[in-house]
């Protein structure tokens, strides 16, 4: 996808599969980004930090510390999430 440098604030609606993963690698980047999980559970670790998240569940941090999303769970995955400014 082209970096949006028009937009303040990229939404999206994000599906994970079983098993599905943002990498081993933690991800960084400037900003900020928030969401709420719509259906399934994801793992979130922001930090030092993991908690389980499911429906309802919401999140925000500072994006410059490193992060992952993983679904360990045997279901998918639906979160709505924003961050600004736009990564992707």
């Amino acid at each position: 996808a082209a970096e949006r440098r028009d937009k303040a604030v990229q939404i999206l609606h994000e599906v994970y599969e079983p098993g599905g993963d943002t990498g081993a690698e933690m991800l960084t980047h400037r900003g900020e980004e928030g969401g709420i999980v719509l259906e399934g559970e994801i793992e979130l670790t922001v930090g030092e930090q993991t908690r389980v998240l499911g429906p309802g569940d919401a999140y925000y941090f500072e994006s410059g510390t490193p992060h992952r999303f993983r679904n360990r769970s045997k279901k998918k995955t639906v979160i709505v999430s924003a961050c600004t400014p736009p990564f992707m």
